[in-house]
């Protein structure tokens, strides 16, 4: 599903501002597949959801957490771009409702498996089991999205995008599932180094 016309120049113009203050380079577009399917990435900053909202054209419905609904200017805002609320700590079973229902309707789903922002100096945390939950249910391809370096003032920027996973084996533990997941975006985040140490 496209934006409507005005979420559209929003996005455009805020794209535009984002790339005077960060060097922003994204690698990977060609492994985009048609809808549906979920984006997996991972998690070091409240920038990222609007990384994936302005990068990728269609319409990408993110699980945000709930307490950012309870922000009176906030709520509508990021309702406007496709957000829905998930409550953090404990199983969601409407928060999962609402992710399949988004996917069944052709949609493309935002998750971020970790959970949280990873504030610890691991690649990337363990993801949680909940995605798998989704995959299973839809049978939708996964596409892995690594963002990586730092958010500071002109600071580089990589949004690198993986090739789709598909996962068609409904007996597979949904750990594995989230595992591999979080292996891929790893690789991409370790290709992004392995490029900084050939230079």
């Amino acid at each position: 599903m496209k934006y409507n016309f005005l979420v559209n120049i929003i996005r455009k113009v805020a794209y535009g501002i984002l790339k005077c203050i960060f060097l922003i380079r994204v690698e990977g577009r060609e492994n985009i597949p048609n809808a549906p399917y979920i984006i997996c990435a991972n998690h070091r900053s409240y920038l990222d959801p609007v990384l994936i909202i302005l990068i990728f054209d269609e319409r990408v419905y993110f699980m945000a957490k709930s307490e950012l609904f309870k922000i009176w200017w906030l709520s509508p805002i990021i309702r406007a771009f496709g957000a829905f609320p998930v409550k953090r700590g404990k199983s969601d079973i409407g928060a999962i409702r609402k992710a399949i229902e988004v996917v069944r309707s052709n949609n493309i789903l935002g998750i971020f498996p970790e959970g949280k922002r990873n504030r610890t100096n691991e690649i990337v945390l363990r993801g949680e089991k909940g995605v798998a939950t989704v995959i299973k249910a839809t049978g939708a391809k996964v596409l892995p999205v690594a963002i990586c370096g730092k958010v500071r003032l002109f600071g580089k920027i990589t949004v690198r995008i993986g090739k789709p996973l598909e996962f068609t084996n409904t007996d597979e533990d949904n750990q594995k599932i989230v595992d591999t997941i979080m292996q891929n975006i790893k690789e991409l985040i370790l290709k992004t180094n392995n490029k900084k140490k050939e230079k």
